[in-house]
């Protein structure tokens, strides 16, 4: 989507002001007035477009207010950002359009086992951290109750014979690792069973079944995965990834306000199961607190404020002339059909900046026929 050129507008600007030889503005002082302007506008897209929705619309689509101010604010619109674990939304966000958490599914890891006597059984029973031969799952940790920050890692398990825990390196959430502890004379339907076992026993973010030799394993949490598992030295153990009973459908969290969500908190029958909806307070102007809480990271529609427009430049001969680099220009994040409303405001705005009053007069009565004529 085209958007309003900051040079043709800053070179209108200029060209405008020396017509009513009202004074040259500087980049500096366009910049500045040029981010007051971009905000001015962009602020009232909301009231506008409050106002057009009480209004009729027109047969044509195009000459439609609402229509083309939807147009207008889609540009700044942003799908599909995360809501952090904490309730914090992104830093950017102007105006919140909807939260919900997206079901993904329960990833499946399916492991197929071979006989003891293929597996690398060289570590002893006091396996260090270092260990060679092991299978690495994912999870997810919040943050609650452990040393370490919310995010992805990886759950490991360790291959040795005796079938003992280690202690847990650093990065690892669990205080202890599970080991499975097959022997050569296993076959491959009891190295199944040993895998199986030892994550049902030690891991809650896994289940594991077995049939002879295939060690389905399913994940509990439910969330879009960004690491992969991987198996080590295991003698021919192979998994496959597949995720299993993804609905697709989106559960949806309605805000209320604080009186409403104490009350429904505290309703039994009321209360937002897991699967059907639920609501969300705003605690603060970038905080929102969910029920139920999902346990996971949900994302978030929002409308984000523009960037600040810079005319960027280079001294040539005393003389400023644009450089278009992006490291030193950041154009308007308006439509291109402002370009029009961008220059008689920040004309409107530079009379009163540099102390002439006839410039502004001159730059309303413009905008007073210009919205006379739309209205025809």
């Amino acid at each position: 989507m085209a958007v309003a050129n900051i040079d043709t507008v800053y070179q209108r600007v200029l060209a405008l002001a020396n017509k009513e030889q009202r004074g040259y503005i500087t980049p500096q002082e366009f910049n500045l007035l040029a981010g007051k302007a971009q905000n001015d506008i962009f602020e009232m897209y909301f009231h506008d477009y409050k106002t057009a929705l009480l209004s009729p619309g027109n047969r044509s689509k195009s000459s439609d207010d609402a229509d083309m101010l939807r147009e207008k604010i889609s540009m700044h619109r942003v799908i599909n950002d995360v809501v952090s674990d904490s309730g914090s939304l992104p830093s950017e966000v102007h105006w919140l359009e909807s939260i919900y958490r997206r079901f993904y599914g329960n990833r499946v890891y399916t492991i197929t086992a071979v006989a003891g006597s293929n597996i690398n059984l060289a570590e002893s029973e006091t396996v260090s951290n270092s260990s060679s031969t092991y299978i690495s799952l994912r999870y997810y940790n919040d943050g609650t109750g452990a040393s370490d920050s919310s995010g992805e890692y990886a759950f490991p398990m360790y291959f040795t014979s005796g079938g003992a825990l280690i202690s847990t390196v650093a990065t690892q959430f669990y205080n202890s690792i599970p080991i499975v502890g097959p022997i050569a004379t296993d076959t491959a339907t009891q190295v199944a069973g040993r895998i199986a076992h030892a994550i049902n026993d030690h891991s809650p973010y896994h289940t594991a079944t077995y049939v002879n030799e295939v060690v389905t394993i399913t994940y509990t949490q439910d969330r879009a995965w960004t690491g992969a598992e991987s198996i080590a030295n295991a003698g021919g153990l192979a998994g496959v990834t597949s995720v299993a009973n993804a609905n697709g459908a989106d559960l949806v969290y309605e805000e209320v306000d604080r009186n409403l969500w104490q009350y429904i908190k505290s309703n039994t029958k009321l209360k937002p199961s897991t699967q059907s909806r639920g609501i969300f307070q705003r605690t603060s102007s970038n905080m929102v607190e969910l029920l139920p809480n999902p346990g996971v990271s949900v994302l978030c529609d929002y409308i984000k404020r523009p960037t600040s427009p810079k005319w960027g430049y280079v001294v040539v001969g005393d003389k400023a002339l644009h450089n278009p680099a992006v490291t030193h220009t950041t154009p308007f994040a308006l439509h291109s059909s402002e370009e029009s409303t961008l220059t008689n405001k920040i004309l409107e705005l530079a009379g009163i900046v540099i102390n002439k009053p006839g410039l502004s007069e001159v730059i309303l009565r413009n905008e007073a026929v210009k919205e006379a004529n739309e209205n025809k």
